[in-house]
This record gives C-alpha cells, sequence and structure tokens, in this order.
C-alpha cells in the first residue's frame, strides 16, 4: 500500500514539472529550459528543486495542486492477487510528498524520451482500507483506518513522447509512462483487523512490520500499474494545452 504513496509523489512530480515548463504568462519564480540548452536536464531538475516550495501550497495559476497533503482518494490496490486477496484503500492522503529529490534525470531519443530517479526521503499516510484474503500466510481480515511511516523510497519512471500536428501547431503526446518502485523501510498499522480482535491485530502487525520489504513486494506489481494510469491520464491532460513550442521552447 506504501510503496504507491512514494511513487505517487514523484509522478505528480513528473506531471507538474511538465506543466511548469512552458513560456506563456510564465511566473517570474519559474525558470524556462530550451530544448537546446546542452545542459537541459540539469536546468530541470534544478527548476523543479527551485519549484518545491510553491509545489507544496499549490500553483493556482497553473492548476497545480496542492502536494501537501497530497490527496489520492480511492485506490483498489489488488484485486484477486495471491491467494485471492483483496486490498482497497480509501481517502488516501498522503504528506511529506514535496520534499522529493530528483536523484538522475536523463532525456534521449531527441528529447522524446525521459528517465526519472526520484527519492522520498519520509512519507506519512493516513486513509481508510479494506482487505480480505492471506499475506505470509497470515489470514487477513477488515476494514478500517490505517497510518504509515516510510523512509528512503525511490520512483523510477520512463515518460515516451511522440509530436502530433493539429491545425498547423505541433502538440507533444505521451505514447507511454512506466514505473518502477524501489521500496525502503516502514511500519503501517492497520486499525480493526478481524473485526477489532487487539490481540490477533498486534500479531498481523507486527507480523507485517517485521517483513515490511516481503509485504510491500507482494503489492508492487499492482500498485505501479494503477499508478501508471492514474499519472499517465493526468500527464495527457496538462500537455495537450500547450503547445510543443510553449513546452520547450528552443
Amino acid at each position: 500500500m506504501k510503496s504507491q504513496l512514494a511513487a505517487v509523489g514523484l509522478l505528480l512530480v513528473i506531471a507538474q514539472m511538465t506543466t511548469t515548463t512552458y513560456a506563456v504568462t510564465m511566473p517570474d519564480y519559474i525558470k524556462v529550459c530550451s530544448r537546446n540548452d546542452p545542459k537541459i536536464n540539469e536546468c530541470i531538475k534544478n527548476t523543479v528543486h527551485d519549484m518545491r516550495p510553491y509545489l507544496k501550497d499549490g500553483i493556482k495559476e497553473l492548476n497545480v495542486p496542492a502536494m501537501e497533503p497530497l490527496f489520492i482518494g480511492d485506490l483498489n490496490i489488488l484485486e484477486g492477487g495471491s491467494a485471492g486477496i483483496n486490498v482497497k484503500a480509501k481517502d488516501l492522503n498522503i504528506y511529506g510528498a514535496s520534499n522529493f529529490e530528483i536523484k538522475k534525470l536523463k532525456n534521449s531519443n531527441n528529447g522524446m524520451r525521459y528517465d526519472f530517479e526520484i527519492n522520498l526521503p519520509r512519507l506519512q499516510g493516513e486513509g481508510n482500507y479494506d482487505i480480505n484474503g492471506q499475506i505470509l500466510t497470515l489470514p487477513l481480515r477488515g476494514n478500517g483506518p490505517f497510518t504509515g511511516n516510510f523512509t528512503n523510497f525511490y520512483a523510477f519512471v520512463k515518460i515516451l513522447f511522440d509530436v502530433k500536428e493539429v491545425n498547423g501547431d505541433e502538440y507533444l503526446q505521451i505514447n507511454n509512462l512506466e514505473v518502477k518502485i524501489r521500496t525502503g523501510k516502514g511500519r503501517i498499522r492497520l486499525e480493526n483487523l478481524f473485526n477489532g480482535d487487539k490481540a490477533l491485530g498486534d500479531v498481523v502487525n507486527d507480523t507485517i512490520n517485521q517483513n515490511f520489504e516481503v509485504f510491500t513486494n507482494e503489492l508492487i506489481g499492482p500498485i505501479e500499474r494503477a499508478l501508471e494510469k492514474k499519472f499517465l491520464a493526468i500527464s495527457r491532460k496538462i500537455i495537450e494545452n500547450f503547445t510543443y513550442n510553449e513546452l520547450f521552447p528552443v
């Protein structure tokens, strides 16, 4: 569940970065990066890092929502996974996403491909869950609130672009967006497991946290796919409003 939280922060950063590179009514605090800049990767990285205080509270003039908290809403994390487990997260809020750091940024294919490596050093999550199935040979049943603290999560994102012509103007379009997540350390707390049986609930929570990496790896694939769909839709909606030259001036 939580690995998703880290990735969510990272992908929103990418979507927001795409928004903030166009040159029309550009706010003074945003540095435009030319597509011909020999150090464009460094320029983009510095621009996005400088924007973190603004991303935290949101940028109304660019329709960029606040990242603190980062509201994700409802997600079907697993449906019929191993041992037939079903996991749903509801009303998810993530704190700490605005403290992201781009560790690596590379563009290739004449600016039509971008690869990001982003670290989220510390995240907190809260929301509600619904779980039914088995993880780590443990039967899990319950629904209620959950909280979590996570450190040192990484997300690796690849975006492939193409250029299309519409009414004489060129627009970027996203052909593919892929997300891979590397989990870090963390602890979660699922309340109301087994209809509030504290003894069973404590055993399950302790077992999950003692095997945190195994637990998150079991959920990681479906989470990655869910994030890809969510942020592909967001990114496409953003870039379709601006021409290629507005997004990346010469």
